[in-house]
């Protein structure tokens, strides 16, 4: 749509945009739609599967009722297009955002909404995260891709878009074996984290391509892992471009052009910088933060390189510091 942005502003006529933190990328899309577009705008991200049929949590695994519930919601749509039709266009620009874990609904005519601050996590030695740069001079680990890894069968934001079905992110502890992890301490105080992580690998790889998944995740005091939110990225569009992105995006932009691809030197340390698919989650006091890194997605997308064992070496250490950037709302 952004190819016709000046067209459509130039009708003013209003925008209502519905997604959700666990369906496929459509909050990004709600997101970006407001920032990039003048017109009149109201967005909705809720927390629930494709079509907004059944409520989406990783922490409920229940059959909990999705809010607002399936005839409110046609009733929204109605007055909205009522309105529209009637001449009486709505003139506001406004986001409605569900938190999660905190289950509560929020508005905002901003975004980033106000109080938002960025907090920095270093992958740090043993597997740990740490609000403190590396200060060591050398430091990296090693991990061989395990292409068994996965998010699940059929039950994850991505199958969700081929006709509703649930999204069950599950105890992730034991699939996080398969991955290389970096925990943080416990949290001093609830915690909320709204908007878009933002992670940065310095890195080698023993193959000219590859994949890397990045998942942001909430360790509970029993262990129990729930998986928040991901990102991923082919390593050869690594390029953050220098032009100004055709939409308004708050994530490094990379043109995914064919021009713009840069293969990876075996061996040789790479940036990869990019951002997750935004959140907005409360994460409680006492419960840890965790960053895994996976290459793979077994039951969802293709595997990257389609053949050979790749291992990567990701670099933790003050003169190459790979981190994750997150996004804190301050109470």
């Amino acid at each position: 749509m952004y190819r016709y942005k000046n067209e459509i502003e130039q009708t003013n006529v209003p925008m209502y945009y519905w997604g959700s933190w666990m369906d496929g990328g459509t909050s990004n899309v709600v997101i970006e739609s407001f920032l990039t577009f003048k017109n009149p705008f109201i967005g909705v991200i809720g927390s629930w599967t494709h079509g907004a049929m059944w409520y989406a949590s990783p922490y409920e695994f229940s059959k909990k009722e999705v809010i607002p519930n399936y005839e409110t919601q046609y009733e929204l749509f109605i007055r909205f297009f009522n309105a529209c039709i009637k001449g009486k266009l709505p003139s506001e620009r406004l986001l409605y955002y569900y938190t999660i874990g905190e289950e509560k609904w929020k508005k905002t005519t901003s975004w980033p909404p106000s109080g938002q601050k960025s907090k920095i996590w270093y992958l740090f030695d043993n597997n740990t995260l740490s609000e403190t740069k590396p200060t060591n001079d050398s430091g990296a680990d090693n991990y061989k891709i395990n292409f068994k890894a996965t998010t699940g069968k059929k039950c994850n934001r991505w199958y969700t878009q081929m006709g509703g079905s649930p999204v069950k992110y599950k105890n992730r502890a034991k699939e996080d074996k398969k991955l290389m992890t970096y925990t943080s301490p416990p949290l001093n105080s609830d915690t909320e984290i709204t908007g878009y992580p933002i992670i940065t690998l310095f890195l080698t790889s023993t193959h000219e391509d590859g994949a890397i998944f990045a998942y942001l995740e909430d360790v509970d005091d029993n262990g129990d892992v729930y998986l928040l939110t991901e990102g991923h990225f082919r390593l050869i569009h690594r390029k953050i471009s220098d032009e100004e992105p055709p939409y308004k995006t708050m994530v490094p932009y990379h043109t995914y052009k064919k021009e713009d691809s840069l293969p990876l030197k075996p061996g040789e340390i790479a940036e990869i910088c990019f951002g997750l698919l935004p959140t907005s989650v409360l994460i409680r006091r006492g419960h840890r933060l965790r960053v895994a890194i996976a290459g793979a997605d077994k039951d969802t997308f293709l595997r990257i390189p389609r053949e050979g064992s790749p291992t990567i070496s990701i670099e933790r250490n003050n003169k190459k510091a790979s981190y994750i950037t997150i996004p804190i709302i301050e109470k």
